[in-house]
């Protein structure tokens, strides 16, 4: 049981921090990385 608990206040904690208006910003710069990658493949020419 103690470890369910602890999981489930882990879970809650990570969510709340993924969710935080501080760290917005960031995941929606690293959320473009790939799209970027392959807009500069295409600059370069490569196939």
């Amino acid at each position: 049981m103690f470890y369910l608990l602890a999981l489930l206040i882990a879970f809650i904690a990570i969510v709340m921090w993924v969710f935080s208006k501080k760290r917005r910003r960031r995941f929606e710069q690293d959320g473009r990385i790939p799209f970027e990658d392959e807009k500069n493949k295409r600059n370069q020419g490569n196939p």
